[in-house]
């Protein structure tokens, strides 16, 4: 009877402590992978020069950046910085990936690309989509 007891007590208290721990389990998950909380500030740097393209993708990922809740600012101040790589080799043609800097590390993206062949130049609204894959790869939802 003791040990029922004592099993039934145990049993209560890690029934609370599941319930007391999985607001912060949810919110740590939620955070993997995040590397800071919207609103952050967030310095982007593009490509000096860039052919249309390019100018259209850093204006997609500037304005994706302020939808997701970031502060886009100009200089090199801001805690995460994103640095945009990206080449045209073609007015049809779009290569770009970004690189995140932040608290001394830094994290090469993968390498997307964008290609047309039934128009002139790329639509604003694929890089718009390109901008958000690449933002979402970078820095998540």
């Amino acid at each position: 009877m003791i040990q029922c007891g004592r099993f039934a007590l145990s049993r209560l208290k890690n029934v609370t402590m599941r319930l007391f721990l999985r607001p912060a389990l949810v919110l740590a998950g939620a955070m993997i992978g995040t590397p800071l909380a919207a609103s952050s500030p967030v310095t982007l740097i593009c490509p000096e020069n860039p052919v249309p393209a390019m100018a259209r993708l850093c204006a997609a990922l500037e304005a994706g950046l302020r939808d997701r809740g970031y502060r886009p600012q100009a200089g090199g101040g801001a805690p995460l910085r994103l640095i945009v790589e990206a080449d045209s080799p073609g007015p049809g043609v779009l290569n770009a990936r970004l690189i995140v800097e932040q608290d001394g590390s830094r994290q090469v993206g993968e390498q997307g690309q964008i290609t047309v062949i039934d128009r002139d130049s790329i639509p604003f609204a694929q890089i718009e989509q390109f901008a958000g894959t690449l933002l979402q790869r970078a820095i998540g939802p």
